[in-house]
């Protein structure tokens, strides 16, 4: 007997590999089979219980928004297990792309939404999530590309692109904000850090007003000393009588302390006495101030950058960090103390603010800085190709760029695929149930 064009059309789905799927559900199929029923048609009865399409739950929504399935890249209307696998493969390297991404730049937004306090964590989470979701719905939609919607598919594709990019820029700097933590707060504090301070510029001269005017009577009596002739018995008189003049010093005193001389007897000190005076006191000081600059000199190479902007520029210190880095080591400083306290060089080691920040580690008191000083040094260690620094942040920001690239590349040549417009077009849904029909009617009539 003669194949009708329905069992001939049955005869190649059953023969043909790529209609093995539907094999497989045909064999599935619970049938009920009668060979006493009179007609031919009816021996055979197929209970086949429809699968009504549920309503995906919330949780399966986040989840396919998260982690989309190749399916959601194509139409219903038609399909192949190739362009399937295809697809598969495009989806999951855009959903791993965005995820890797959301996980580098996590640090980053956890520090611009610290404000936030105990929710900055759960908050930084949610803005993570929400940029992964329209990243992965922006390059789902922008597969849909027919004529009439090329122009909105391809500016999706752009703004999946551009969200991709801004992600991967700040892979890098997000890792370092984890991995290099330390080293951007000292390489900040170390711009703002004065350590070295000019040895040779001018000394500070204390009594300056009286040292002139001291000096200005000494040399003039010194002077006249010199145009006296030592050989004459009354010249020799008048020499006495300058020099005493010159070194007079009050008698009876309490100390010999030349500041306490000055402070207390100045009108009754000699003007070579002052000069000698106010002259020991600036040596002293000078002597004090060289010191005090070597120790600070010496103490920054044994402090870290951040611990020294604390102890001698603590003003500094509070514009850029909150806590204490001198935790467990402020007894070893102490020492140091008396130096410092002779000289004009600030020198703090006491904690002024609250006793909860005296106990706290070293945090940025401004969130933006720290991301723009983790930006900079990022880019300027790359500019620099200083490629051991980089480290983790390095292989992060080119494992970034690789899958970005390779998403956008994949969504764009699979969007262009004549496949994916035939899964989507009206006509090809027609011309199935058209076919089917005509084969209805054909077998109806045999």
């Amino acid at each position: 007997m003669a194949f009708t064009r329905r069992k001939r059309f049955l005869n190649w789905v059953d023969r043909n590999p790529k209609c093995k799927f539907i094999d497989d559900e045909a064999y599935q199929s619970e049938v009920l089979y009668d060979p006493n029923n009179e007609d031919p048609s009816q021996r055979i009865k197929i209970f086949h219980t429809p699968n009504l399409e549920k309503k995906p739950s919330i949780i399966k929504k986040i989840i396919q928004s998260i982690w989309v399935p190749g399916t959601n890249l194509r139409g219903k209307s038609w399909s192949s297990n190739n362009f399937d696998a295809q697809l598969g493969q495009t989806a999951s390297i855009m959903s791993f792309s965005g995820i890797f991404d959301g996980l580098c730049i996590a640090p980053v937004l956890w520090y611009l939404t610290k404000a936030a306090g105990f929710f900055a964590i759960p908050t930084s989470i949610l803005y993570s999530a929400l940029l992964l979701i329209i990243s992965n719905k922006a390059g789902e939609y922008s597969m849909n590309r027919p004529k009439d919607n090329n122009s909105t598919a391809s500016f999706l594709l752009f703004v999946f692109f551009v969200l991709s990019l801004l992600k991967t820029l700040l892979s890098g700097v997000g890792l370092d904000l984890v991995s290099r933590s330390g080293e951007i707060k000292n390489a900040t504090a170390s711009q703002f850090l004065e350590i070295k301070a000019p040895l040779t510029q001018k000394k500070e001269i204390i009594y300056s007003d009286l040292l002139d005017s001291a000096s200005k009577e000494c040399n003039k009596l010194t002077a006249k000393q010199s145009q006296l002739d030592l050989s004459n018995r009354s010249q020799r008189k008048i020499y006495n009588e300058l020099q005493a003049k010159m070194y007079r010093k009050p008698l009876n005193i309490e100390s010999q302390d030349p500041k306490y001389l000055l402070d207390n007897f100045s009108m009754d000190l000699g003007p070579c006495r002052k000069v000698n005076l106010i002259n020991n006191l600036n040596g002293q000081n000078n002597f004090n101030q060289e010191n005090s600059l070597k120790y600070k000199y010496d103490l920054s190479k044994i402090l870290s950058p951040v611990s020294s902007l604390y102890v001698f520029q603590r003003n500094k210190y509070n514009d850029i960090f909150n806590g204490n880095p001198l935790k467990g080591s402020r007894k070893d400083l102490e020492k140091y103390i008396p130096y410092f306290e002779k000289s004009n060089i600030d020198f703090n080691i006491n904690c002024i603010n609250s006793k909860e920040n005296c106990l706290e580690d070293v945090s940025w008191s401004n969130p933006g800085q720290a991301i723009n000083e983790a930006s900079k040094q990022f880019y300027s260690r790359l500019g620099n190709k200083d490629w051991s620094n980089l480290g983790l942040s390095y292989i992060g920001f080119l494992i970034s760029i690789l899958l970005s690239t390779s998403s956008t590349v994949l969504l764009y040549t699979a969007s262009i695929d004549i496949r994916n417009r035939a899964s989507r077009s009206s006509k090809v849904e027609e011309w199935m149930e058209d076919i089917f029909a005509e084969l209805d009617i054909e077998e109806e009539a045999k």
